[in-house]
């Protein structure tokens, strides 16, 4: 089973860019399952169901989401509706059960879920205990592939949900911080680990946003409003190759495009 699991969608140019490349990509790799973290994925703060439209037609299966999530209220339509789109579950009770899904592919059901980390996040339960929980769901525990999408800000509390989950899931891949890491690698278990993903979005930015309005920021202390940045965007993502009959990973490869 070939995962294709693309970082942080982030505004309209990183939506433009899977929209132009996704297509191809998925000629080329084969994938039996595209996943996407789309927080990002309209104006930088949360997912319209435009955006949702979009970029399932492009070719996303699974839609993963992080602390940005619920910025747009329709996304609590968006996951009531499709059961692909997923919010951290332990970011609040109400939204729990949108934490995980099991998706059908050509080679054998898939489990995804998405937690978020605590370091610099408020208002989070435990990513750990909440992780342990769907782990021991019986629908879950039945499938041999399962990823995990964590989106946290620390290397160290995504190193240690990989110490956590290592062998028991198919794959830890981090999300959040927008920079892709240099770590990707399978364990001696089989889990397929990357700190960050990285973004989808302009890489000439400051993490997907206008460095001019950023650097205002932290030069005046003023909080003026965000905006998106524009220009050329990069795709950023990994291909996790797993057995689809034991759920280890065999290989893990950063791959970045922007053409």
């Amino acid at each position: 089973m070939r995962l294709l699991f693309i970082g942080d969608v982030f505004g309209r140019p990183g939506r433009t860019i899977v929209r132009r490349l996704l297509p191809q990509l998925k000629q080329e790799l084969q994938p039996a399952v595209v996943v996407a973290n789309t927080e990002n994925a309209t104006h930088g703060t949360g997912m319209t169901r435009s955006a949702f439209e979009e970029l399932r037609a492009a070719g996303v299966d699974i839609f993963t989401g992080g602390n940005h999530t619920l910025g747009k209220p329709e996304i609590l339509e968006l996951m009531q509706e499709y059961s692909q789109v997923l919010c951290p579950g332990n970011v609040s009770p109400v939204i729990r059960r949108h934490g995980s899904v099991i998706w059908q592919t050509p080679d054998g059901p898939l489990a995804v879920i998405n937690a978020m980390g605590q370091y610099c996040m408020n208002g989070v339960d435990n990513p750990f205990r909440y992780v342990e929980e769907v782990l021991h769901d019986p629908q879950i525990e039945a499938v041999c592939a399962r990823i995990v999408d964590f989106h946290a800000e620390a290397t160290a509390e995504k190193a240690a949900m990989l110490s956590f989950l290592d062998g028991r899931v198919s794959a830890v891949l981090g999300t959040h911080t927008h920079v892709p890491t240099a770590d990707a690698r399978v364990t001696a278990l089989g889990t397929a680990f990357i700190t960050d993903v990285g973004m989808t979005g302009v890489r000439s930015s400051i993490i997907g946003l206008d460095p001019e309005v950023v650097m205002r920021r932290f030069q005046t202390g003023i909080m003026y409003a965000p905006r998106v940045a524009e220009g050329d965007a990069t795709l950023m993502a990994v291909v996790v190759d797993i057995d689809a009959s034991t759920g280890s990973s065999t290989s893990i490869a950063l791959l970045q495009r922007d053409r």
